[in-house]
């Protein structure tokens, strides 16, 4: 496997009035599947210091085929979130310049 990862997608949250808590939850079981996937370097949840409030999703991948497996294997699992969230996530993927 490559030493660094080529794509490190970056999904950030805004939780709905008082789900703030049940988000992070739903997101903390959902990364203990993400870092057992073919091709994940890693994956972690985190808080926004500059923005409080937001919930941030960081995963970093071997490639862009294995971020677009977990990307269609886990559709549902990613709609389920919609009552958690004031407004849709807002993804990055960010690749090597």
């Amino acid at each position: 496997m490559a030493e660094h990862a080529s794509v490190i997608r970056v999904v950030r949250y805004q939780p709905a009035a008082g789900k703030r808590d049940e988000l992070v939850h739903r997101l903390e079981e959902g990364v203990q599947d993400i870092r057992k996937r073919e091709g994940c370097f890693g994956a972690q949840i985190c808080q926004v210091r500059e923005t409080p409030g937001v919930i941030v999703a960081v995963s970093r991948w071997a490639s862009q085929a294995a971020v677009d497996l977990f990307l269609e294997d886990s559709a549902a699992q990613r709609a389920e979130l919609g009552s958690f969230v004031a407004a849709p996530p807002e993804a990055e993927h960010l690749i090597p310049a």
